[in-house]
């Protein structure tokens, strides 16, 4: 026991003898609970780090482990890091990055790459990738996510939203960017940005299976565009991230955080972040805790990228980076972990422990 521990411990004690003997009792009538121990402080170590190359992607495996994708244009040959190990698990010829990494519920793992539309595939507990399909271009190339939705296999490209088994179940040309798909319910989304109308929005459907079986629907304000979505346990609220200003297909100055009612479809401004272009990714820890990401802007030089949390009425900033990108964030064992990049500089994985 430190100094300071023991002081507060004699302290503690002398209070409590105090208050027995006052009341007429004896100390050993009262049992006193255990000392309150101190939180244990915040701690952020880099746990790996690249030149040149920077890091886009993140997932946390069902067995534990953390892998990690770069971002790797001008060159064209990405890597996929397990956290832990000094050489990459896996390098693929995809042209711009591992966009997206998702492990499915049998253990299969997909690669969502960009810029040429590439989905690749990796049998469970193993990291040979093979390509698996070429998604459609739009007005942006590239597969920017695979996920399970109602049961589907859904694959979200540049031009369309494919449904492993069936084929493109909604070709949408250049009219919309989305990057990400989610379920509430027994309703798929796969949100971004409408060209058409300018503003943020999704795609929803009840049928993952049915050709042409995807409506959009404008949910943002003009200029507003979703990047990434996190779903309340309960399903009655979504958390939705992205940029107020998305102009000329870039996003200025205006992170946001918005909320999104279920039952009513009323989305809330919860806060504008000034001098960040946008966040890309929002996660919601078990016990509803809510952590955010903030870029200082794409391709950046700026330092300042941030990790936030949002305790339900204002943020928190937990961390931030001499890096101007903090692109995806996951947790494992009581730790946060969130991927940074600077455009042709570098990149890292951070660790940050005592916050959860």
């Amino acid at each position: 026991m430190n100094r300071r521990r023991f002081f507060r411990w004699l302290v503690y004690t002398a209070g409590l003898f105090a208050w027995n003997c006052g009341e007429g009792g004896s100390i050993y009538d009262y049992i006193p609970p255990p000392i309150p121990l101190e939180p244990e402080p915040m701690e952020t170590t880099i746990v790996a780090e690249i030149e040149y190359q920077s890091f886009m992607s993140l997932v946390h495996l069902e067995n534990g482990d953390i892998l990690a994708g770069t971002y790797c244009f001008p060159e064209e040959t990405a890597y996929l890091y397990k956290l832990g190990n000094v050489v990459p698990v896996a390098s693929l010829d995809v042209g711009e990055a591992i966009f997206r990494i998702f492990e499915d519920e049998d253990g299969v793992l997909w690669l969502a790459c960009e810029n040429r539309g590439e989905v690749y595939r990796a049998e469970p507990n193993t990291y040979n990738f093979h390509l698996y399909e070429i998604l459609l271009d739009g007005r942006h190339r590239g597969a920017f996510d695979v996920k399970r939705l109602l049961g589907e296999l859904v694959m979200v490209g540049g031009g369309e939203i494919y449904t492993d088994g069936v084929g493109t179940t909604k070709d949408f040309g250049n009219d919309y960017y989305v990057k990400f798909g989610f379920q509430v319910n027994e309703t798929a989304l796969v949100a971004g940005y409408s060209f058409i109308n300018r503003c943020a929005g999704w795609f929803h459907s009840e049928d993952c299976t049915k050709e042409d079986g995807w409506e959009w629907e404008d949910i943002g304000p003009k200029y507003s565009r979703f990047m990434q979505a996190t779903v309340t346990e309960d399903q009655k609220f979504i958390y939705l991230v992205g940029t107020n200003n998305y102009r000329d297909e870039h996003n200025h100055n205006a992170a946001t955080l918005w909320s999104y009612e279920v039952a009513t479809g009323i989305l809330t401004q919860l806060w504008t972040f000034e001098g960040f272009d946008y966040s890309s990714c929002i996660k919601t820890t078990e016990d509803g805790r809510i952590f955010l990401g903030l870029t200082k802007g794409w391709r950046s030089q700026s330092p300042g990228a941030s990790l936030i949390e949002w305790d339900g009425t204002k943020p928190h900033v937990v961390d931030e980076s001499d890096y101007a990108e903090l692109r995806e964030l996951v947790f494992k064992d009581k730790k946060i972990y969130y991927v940074l990049r600077t455009d042709r500089v570098g990149g890292a994985v951070v660790e940050i422990s005592g916050v959860l």
